[in-house]
Parts: C-alpha cells; structure tokens; sequence
C-alpha cells in the first residue's frame, strides 16, 4: 500500500548514543485506519447514512493521508474535499468547500470551513464522525452566510469571536511589527513611519524581507507627529522608514492571494510620494508599508487594525522603468500598554506602583520578574554582588548573565522584556563601611531617599540585620514592608508583610512569635553552609526548583498589598505571615502553607510602648 522509501527521524526520548538517528521505512509507516480500524469503518458506515457521493482519494492514501472527496446532494450540490489528520480520531478532519467561497467560516485562501467553534475543542473522539459534521454544522454555516449579520438567527447559532482579516493572512515565521495602541485619526489619511527592528537579511535578495521590530513614530505626510515611543526593547537596534494609509474599508477577501501587490499599488495610487521613494530606493533597501482600516476585532464590533508589507529593493528603478521590488505581508502585534494589560484587567493598578527590592538572590531575582510580569510601574533594585554559573541553579536567568553584577543582569533583561517598567539600580551593601565626603550622600541616606518614594519595601537579603533595620525604616516612615526568607536545602520557607495601619503586629512581633512557637518554623534539612569557589560568603543548598514556590507568593502577596484600597484590583489575601514547608520525613511533598495573621506579642517593646 506504501510507497518504499527511507526516513530520517531523531527520536525524542533519551537513546544511546543519545543523537543517533532511527531510520524508519515508508512501508512500516501505519496510517491511522490501520491503529483504529473501526474508528475507519464507523466513518465509512456514517457517510454511506448521510446519503451523499464519495470516494477514497487513493493517491493521497498511498502516501500515508486519508483525503475523501464528497458530493452533498442537496438543492444545489456542495462539492466538499475531507482530509483527516494523522492523529485522528483525537483530532477532528479538516473540509474544504471548493467552487465557492462564503463571506464568514471559510478561510479565504485555503477554502477549508469553520464546522466547530475554537479549534474543535467540541469534537468528540470515538463518538463524532465526519459525516455527522457535515449533517449538523454545515447547513448551519450556509444559513449563516444567507441571511444578514445582525439577524438575531446569527446571533443564536454563531460563536461569538471575531473573525478579523488578519487572522486569514500567511505570514512568515519568526517576525513582526508591534503597534501601539492609538491609531491614526480618521481625518489623517496618510503619513509615514519610523520603525525600531531587529538586525535582518539584507544580503539575500532573493528573498521576500521579514522584518521583526515596533513602530516609534507615526507622523502625517508633512511629518507632523501623531505618536512617539520612548519604549524601545534593546534588541530592536536598527531603524527602518516607511509610509501608512488609512484605507475606507477592509480588502475584499478575494484579494487575500495578491494582498502585498493589492495593497502596494492602492498606496501608490493614493501617496505619490511611495512612488518616488520607491524609484530612489537603493538595491536592497527595504521599506516598511502599514495599512489602517476598520475590521471587526471583536464580535459585531469594529475598530482600526493594521497591516503591513515589507518592501525590499531587488533592482533599482532605471530611466522610464519602475524598481523591481519583493513583497512580504508581516504580522500585526499590539504592543501598546493598553493591549498589553487587557489579559489581567486586575493588574491595571501596579502600573502606578513602585518598590524597593533588596537582595537579588535565589528569592529575589525571580520575585523582581514576577513584578515586571505584572506591569509593576517603576522598581529600585539594591545589590552588591555578581552572578556567578553556580548561581544559575537558582537564579532567574541563566549562564549568559554570569559574571555581570545582578543588579545589571535583571535591568538589561526587563528593559528587553519588560519595557514597560522602570529599574532603578544602586550597587550598595547595606551595612559596610563606606567612605563619604561631602559631594555623596551615605548608604543609610541613599537607602532612607528610595524607601521614601515607594510604596512598597521587599526584603529579600536573608540577612537578619538587613532585615532589622528595613523593617524599623518602614515602619518609621509608614510604608507597607514585605519579607521573604528560605531554610537550608530549600525545605521551606516563610513569606510576610506588614501594612501600617491595618497589620496589628510588627516584624519583631514576628520574631518574638517564631522564638515561642506560636508561629511555626518551616522545614530545615539542616546541614553545613559551603562556600563555592571564588564566592566571598558561605551560602545554602538548595535549588531554584524549591525556593521560586516561596518567591512566587512573596510576588502575589506584593502585588495584592500595592492593589491595597484599589477597586477591582488583585484580590488581597487575609493573612499577614505564611510558612511553608517543601519537604517532609525525607519526601518532596506538595507545598504545605501554614497562615497566620500577626497579632501584637507581648514581649514586643515596640508595639507595646506604642
């Protein structure tokens, strides 16, 4: 049945030598007929039901794909095409209708239909079949496209996404072009572009250009400026121009095949100046074009989108003949701040936010990126130390931060990633002795000078003193202070915070509570400290694996206490202290959290004077 031949395969599970490479015949390949036989003939039983022609294309089953084409009899024949996948009957086939293409469920270029909403999630293995599809979505989608969209028929029966021009398009891999959130006004017909991209091809002219990079400036054509950036990711290090035009409606579908070239000519005929750029444009060069026009982005609502094509110079434009150029439609990303919080409406808040993070060990590296995750506004960072390759065990990034100072580390990598948030850095050791004259304020005024512009101070140094004094300068200055620590081994771990005003207890309540029991200690495998080569300080075992489970809450616990007061912000937690425990009788358990909530100790003098 197989055509004979030989295939190369690198097999996924762990081998010896572990790279060797299987060779696998053609002719030992099973289709999945042969792994599911009456999954095959329950399909076959079901069409020959369903009362409609079809056939087995038995050139497509020769090279190992089960392809049926189909004749629905009906008032007017549906011509359908049925390929099954590999994984079927896991994952539902996928029909093509062919001599026709509908205005919604049809993919404009590939023809194949939308017969279950979000990608099949509501296929049924072992019981759906291919003709029962057919008897039951697809009537369905020709009613649809019958009858006007704002029928309330359309609404009962459609799923309610949007189904967007751009969701249509064939991109390349591996690049697009960020946008912000404003769009030209709609009285602006035209401008130009500045883009920020990644270093590209620019030798191979053959190829089509594939850009990845975000718009900076949007200007109208005599350059007046509508929109500027000043958040450019480092990667992005090389500047490209271009042109936009808004158009008065969406591409017609049947355009989707030549869009570049449609969309192209539309822009010269409008802008006069593309042409001349164009005709000066240099062998190799490449142009940005971006396109705005409305389209429905969520369901029966419409607002702007974008397209865009890149344009590279293949032969530069000679006397009366124009350049020849290669097209290239690039995705579309919304990069703006509001695009970017719509997935956690309940972070909105921590954009306003700000703090102080000390000690960017094993505990505060990742709890520094978790805040940056969430959009936190504005972070000051206090470290003294670099990262070393022993470090990355348990450190957010990896070996190719090594031997940089932590501070610089977590800085570059949130202004790459996270450009949204400020880091302010300040490499300083709370405690040591430091020369001061008169031109430099002291670590204790430094310190005192950040702890005052925050909303929240994060001790993660794990070191008792540091602890000590944070904790006092937070509650002298009435700010919310938050710490975290772990135990020899990474075994557990305690998380807690104070907000003045509403937490009864103060961090020394705390300790007075862990010295008497009444707040547990959390597991300690104990064990000596090692001192690593070239590591100045002893320090713990324990692996990242364990510990980010505490920085992980000490991050929610964060971003809950600046959410503090804010309406539909991040639900708080109705605790003050949590001590965990990781491990237990020599066993990995499931983190084991204990709540407390820190009332006053008697033996505090601090609380008790007050």
């Amino acid at each position: 049945m197989f055509r004979q031949g030989h295939l190369v395969i690198v097999p996924i599970l762990d081998t010896e030598p572990p790279n060797r490479p299987i060779t696998v015949r053609w002719a030992d390949m099973k289709g999945w007929w042969h792994r599911y036989p009456e999954a095959f003939e329950a399909e076959k039983a079901a069409l020959n039901a369903l009362g409609c022609i079809w056939e087995i294309d038995k050139v497509a089953m020769e090279r190992g794909r089960l392809v049926i084409h189909i004749v629905l009899l009906q008032e007017v024949p549906s011509n359908l095409t049925a390929e099954y996948p590999d994984t079927y009957p896991y994952f539902p086939p996928h029909v093509f209708l062919q001599g026709q293409l509908l205005q919604r469920h049809q993919h404009p270029v590939g023809r194949n239909l939308c017969l279950l909403a979000r990608e099949g999630e509501d296929w049924l293995p072992g019981q759906d079949t291919l003709a029962g599809l057919l008897q039951e979505q697809f009537p369905k989608i020709l009613a649809v496209n019958a009858v006007d969209l704002s029928s309330p028929f359309v609404a009962e029966i459609e799923d309610h996404v949007s189904e967007p021009l751009s969701s249509f398009l064939r991109y390349p891999p591996d690049c697009a072009i960020v946008v912000p959130d404003v769009c030209p006004s709609t009285d602006i017909p035209a401008g130009r572009l500045t883009l920020k991209v990644r270093p590209y091809q620019k030798d191979n002219l053959k190829e089509a250009p594939s850009v990845s990079g975000m718009v900076t400036m949007i200007t109208d054509m005599p350059r007046k400026t509508l929109f500027t950036s000043s958040i450019i990711p480092s990667g992005y290090s090389e500047s490209l121009e271009g042109f936009w035009l808004r158009l008065p409606e969406r591409p017609p579908l049947e355009e989707i095949p030549n869009l570049a070239n449609f969309l192209l000519k539309r822009m010269e005929a409008d802008v006069p100046a593309v042409g001349k750029a164009l005709k000066a444009g240099k062998r190799g060069q490449v142009f940005i074009a971006g396109f705005v026009y409305q389209d429905e982005m969520t369901w029966r609502a419409t607002s702007d989108d974008w397209l865009f094509v890149a344009i590279r110079i293949q032969h530069p434009a000679k006397g009366p003949h124009s350049a020849q150029a290669r097209l290239q439609l690039i995705r579309t990303d919304w990069g703006g701040e509001k695009a970017w919080m719509q997935r956690v409406p309940a972070l909105r808040p921590v954009r306003a936010k700000s703090a102080l993070i000390v000690g960017l060990g094993s505990l505060g590296s990742p709890l520094t990126l978790q805040l940056a995750r969430a959009g936190i506004g504005v972070l000051h960072l206090i470290d003294f130390d670099q990262l070393q390759v022993g470090n990355t065990v348990r450190w957010a990034l990896g070996w190719g931060s090594a031997g940089l100072s932590k501070n610089l580390a977590l800085q570059a990598h949130i202004l790459n990633d996270y450009p949204y948030t400020q880091v302010h850095t300040y490499d300083l050791r709370i405690g040591a002795s430091n020369h001061v004259d008169e031109h430099t304020l002291s670590d204790y005024d430094r310190v005192r000078l950040v702890c005052e512009q925050v909303n929240l101070i994060i001790d993660a140094s794990a070191n008792y003193r540091v602890s000590h004094f944070l904790a006092d300068l937070a509650q002298e200055l009435g700010k919310s202070y938050l710490w975290l620590t772990t135990t020899h081994g990474a075994s557990g771990g305690v998380v807690g915070r104070i907000i003045p005003g509403k937490t009864e207890g103060c961090w020394h309540c705390f300790q007075h509570k862990l010295a008497d029991g009444s707040i547990r200690r959390p597991a300690d495998t104990g064990g000596e400290e090692i001192q690593p080569g070239g590591c100045s300080q002893p320090t713990f075992i324990g692996a990242g694996v364990d510990s980010d489970e505490i920085a992980l809450l000490a991050a929610r616990l964060a971003i809950s206490t600046l959410n503090c007061g804010e309406s539909n912000g991040y639900p708080d937690f109705s605790w003050d202290v949590a001590v965990v425990d990781l491990q237990r009788a020599g066993l990995s358990i499931v983190p084991d959290w204990t709540p407390y909530t820190l009332k006053v100790s008697i033996a505090c003098t601090t609380c008790n004077l007050r």
